[in-house]
């Protein structure tokens, strides 16, 4: 399952990234770069879907891939798939992976991870007149959560039990087996303990990055039909309740946003904030990327955003340093950056960008 992520990840980027694009993609590297680079190729949904993934597990599976010769390293670094590796990737036979929705939401799903494994393991707790115990989410807001919707169900936790398990039942129906059995064996409540991610590891014969892939996709899958039938999924509804999609835009790149919106010049911003003028426009194309329906127009016009996007398509070209050569340094790089960026965000085109 990693392994099938980390090859949708080359197919994508087609030999135009590292390694550690790569990796900043799936553990969430907010720079521009990166949010370019999940935009551009397409690949937001899995932005930030393993942010505990290590480096060295990263290079591991690559290193095994490489082996078994389904991808190999181009220019000093940069992976493509082998014919072997393609046709590897377009037989795949496991969990489909089609929820996720990381750029989006990866603010909210650790939050509705944590509520919902606390909230299940304090409601069948009470239910089976457990009344002390250890939670196992060590976290004071999602603690003081659960103790409010405690508060306002107490006397209901038997019709909160059962609909949470009806809702969870009929929703891991729709699932593979592994991801089901996953999720269950994780769960905590009832006076039984989850396992930790080392027993499913060990118990289903699977990598922890398969592990994790699973869980998190769960979670992803979850929400998603959470927030979109509050009246079929009431309970797991519940859980969603104020976590909302995110649009990432750093709090530096915020307060420039603001500065913008009341009228102010780069100039003036760059002088304001005392910052450099390289940096406001790293905050401008940062909200391009993320902030619907920014206006990149002040600062670049629509035909030249046309003139820009269709010189990439007829270079075939995403790495900004090609397309700036074939204008004779008509345009800058932060106008190159900018375009694609809004292009990307408004009609999502698929271009991304390289200085290099």
């Amino acid at each position: 399952m990693f392994d099938f992520i980390l090859k949708v990840c080359i197919e994508h980027f087609k030999g135009e990234r590292t390694l550690s694009g790569i990796y900043n993609l799936l553990t969430g590297k907010r720079s521009s770069q990166t949010m370019q680079d999940a935009k551009g190729y397409n690949l937001d949904h899995y932005f930030g879907i393993f942010p505990s993934l290590k480096r060295n597990e990263l290079d591991r599976h690559i290193e095994e891939i490489l082996d078994l010769r389904e991808i190999s390293l181009e220019n000093g670094g940069f992976p493509v798939l082998t014919a072997k590796g393609n046709k590897k990737l377009h037989d795949y036979d496991g969990p489909l992976l089609d929820s996720f929705q990381g750029m989006e939401l990866h603010a909210a799903i650790p939050v509705f991870e944590r509520r919902l494994n606390l909230l299940t393991q304090t409601a069948t707790n009470l239910q089976a007149d457990i009344t002390s115990f250890v939670p196992i989410i060590d976290d004071p807001e999602v603690q003081k959560w659960v103790k409010a919707v405690y508060a306002s169900v107490q006397q209901k936790v038997p019709q909160l039990v059962q609909s949470l398990h009806q809702e969870i039942s009929q929703l891991l129906a729709e699932r593979s087996s592994i991801e089901a059995e996953l999720f269950a064996y994780r769960l905590s409540g009832g006076g039984v303990i989850g396992l930790t991610i080392e027993q499913l590891q060990n118990s289903f014969q699977l990598t922890r990055e398969d592990v994790h892939i699973c869980l998190f996709h769960m979670y992803h899958f979850l929400f998603c039909c959470a927030k979109r039938g509050q009246d079929r999924y009431p309970v797991l509804h519940l859980c969603t309740k104020g976590l909302d999609s995110s649009h990432m835009i750093t709090q530096s790149a915020q307060k420039t946003y603001q500065y913008l919106n009341q009228g102010l010049s780069i100039e003036e911003v760059t002088t304001l904030r005392g910052l450099k003028r390289s940096t406001i426009q790293d905050h401008i194309v940062e909200a391009a990327l993320v902030i619907p329906h920014f206006s990149i127009e002040p600062f670049i016009h629509p035909d030249d955003v046309d003139e820009i996007l269709q010189k990439a398509r007829h270079l075939d070209t995403q790495r900004l340093k090609h397309i700036h050569e074939a204008f004779d340094g008509k345009y800058d790089y932060f106008e190159l950056r900018l375009a694609m960026a809004g292009r990307q965000t408004q009609r999502k085109e698929g271009y991304a960008y390289d200085n290099s």
